[in-house]
């Protein structure tokens, strides 16, 4: 009894005794093999790597494992001994090689970004059908003066195996990365392979027709039997399938060795790239620990020469900083202004003590010499190459500079005025008038803003008093928190909090 279904034909009647060359069926399983094991080292570097790199080891797995699959298969067919001359459709032998690696490039698509079991369950099913599909084609390829059917049984756990292996297949390719587990997994594998090829071999029922056979014992379809007509006996051409195999798999595995070295290489330059980042990083933490220490120094020395200011360096340095960041400039320069301003009037350790120290207000004479401060305090800081220092350099030689250009020490006028000059003049000027001098009583707040507004575009820039006045609570709680008292050092580790 027979039955016709999608093409093939299942019956449960007998046919003709065949058997399997040995050395074939060997040659079949090592061509297995080592088509698994390139597969899933190539699999390993399409895991490991992305974006154009991984769709290549994709596809280079694909056809090592789909390609190795079809040889297999080829060899398997030519191990087949069997009493009738065999030749092969050569259109549905190349189709039967397409089907292979398109369906098993299909799977490794399926679990290219998801390897979950589910994933991996439906390509292993996709490529199972595949491999079936692959090797019932090339079995369809055989011309031979006989029928073909299959026993229906062996047919489906052919195609059960199948299924098994390719999904034991693509699990494996997500998880091995070592060597040893890779090579035991192409043995594995190997043997599921084979194991399908030679289930579905065993379905197989050879049924003779006399009307297919021509006279002198050739095919009736013209094809010829590959061995009367002079044609490459099976053993020759499965060698030349197989040299073909091995070779195009060994250089498939020697660009994956090469593509690993390289990945080794570049990720031992990038790790030492990494550390010299670090080292670079803890250099650039260290050089602005120093500057800061010197800064803090600096200060220390000034305020032994000039006391009565209390508070002012820090105020002056807090109110400088909220002013930076209100106006828009980046909080790095901020932070650098917050670090550097207190080192303002440095210049003072410069001045004379009976010009500093005088009790009441300047004559003409002495207000010349105070004035030369600005001008000492950038040449004592400039030069360095440290940039919290140059900052330091640029504030004190122009915070006494006005935007209408009656500034000293140069006469700057507007924007030529540095940035960091310009800020700083308005929140040392707004913190000055709200604090007691030998020399003069605090102001009112109301009088201190009268003048902001009324100096800007002539000492200040009038931009900046703007923003200056429109977080005027901010700058009075700045003063709030940095009290006068009398007798008490100044605070230096103060320079460097925000809040």
């Amino acid at each position: 009894m027979s039955i016709e279904l999608a093409g093939l034909c299942f019956t449960s009647a007998s046919g003709l005794p065949f058997s399997h060359d040995h050395w074939l069926v060997a040659l079949s399983y090592a061509v297995a093999a080592f088509a698994s094991y390139a597969a899933l080292d190539m699999a390993e570097r399409m895991h490991r790597t992305g974006g154009a790199a991984r769709t290549m080891w994709q596809a280079c797995a694909a056809a090592a494992l789909g390609g190795g699959i079809w040889a297999m298969h080829f060899i398997g067919m030519l191990a087949l001994t069997i009493d009738t001359p065999i030749a092969y459709d050569p259109v549905k032998t190349l189709l039967s090689l397409v089907t292979s690696v398109a369906f098993v490039a299909l799977g490794f698509h399926v679990i290219r970004n998801r390897r979950s079991p589910a994933a991996i369950a439906a390509a292993g099913i996709i490529v199972g059908l595949g491999v079936a599909a692959m090797h019932y084609l090339g079995m369809a390829a055989m011309v031979l003066p006989a029928r073909i059917a299959y026993e229906p049984t062996l047919w489906g756990l052919s195609v059960a195996i199948a299924a098994a292996a390719a999904t034991a297949g693509l699990w494996l390719a997500s998880r091995i990365h070592r060597l040893r587990e890779r090579a035991l997994a192409a043995l594995v594998m190997a043997v599921a392979v084979c194991g399908m090829h030679y289930t579905g071999m065993a379905a197989l029922v050879v049924q003779v027709d006399p009307m297919l056979m021509t006279a002198d014992g050739g095919l009736s379809n013209g094809l010829g039997n590959g061995l009367g007509d002079g044609g490459v006996s099976s053993g020759p051409l499965a060698a030349m399938v197989a040299v073909a195999a091995f070779g195009l798999l060994l250089l498939a595995l020697v660009s994956t060795a090469a593509d690993r070295r390289i990945s080794a290489a570049s990720a031992r330059e990038a790790a030492a790239l990494r550390v010299a980042n670090l080292e670079l990083e803890a250099a650039r933490l260290q050089l602005e620990a120093t500057q800061r220490e010197i800064i803090r120094r600096l200060c220390s020395a000034g305020e032994f020469r000039d006391n009565e200011t209390g508070q002012h360096v820090a105020r002056m340095a807090q109110i400088a900083h909220q002013l930076a960041l209100a106006a828009g400039s980046p909080s790095a320069f901020a932070t650098q202004l917050l670090e550097a301003a207190p080192l303002h009037d440095i210049g003072k350790i410069g001045i004379p003590d009976h010009v500093l120290l005088k009790a009441g207000r300047l004559d003409a004479q002495q207000w010349m010499i105070m004035r030369q401060h600005a001008t000492i305090g950038q040449r004592l800081l400039a030069g360095s190459g440290l940039p919290l220092l140059d900052l330091a350099a640029e504030i004190a030689g122009t915070h006494h500079e006005k935007w209408d250009g009656t500034g000293y020490p140069a006469g700057l006028r507007g924007t030529d005025i540095p940035l960091s000059g310009r800020i700083v003049a308005i929140a040392d000027v707004f913190d000055a008038l709200l604090s007691p001098r030998p020399y003069k009583d605090p102001w009112p707040l109301e009088a201190v803003v009268t003048h902001m507004r009324e100096q800007a575009g002539r000492h200040f820039d009038p931009d900046l008093v703007t923003v200056f006045l429109d977080k005027l609570d901010l700058m009075v709680a700045i003063r709030a928190r940095f009290v006068d008292e009398e007798h008490t050092p100044l605070l230096l580790t103060q320079f460097g909090t925000t809040e």
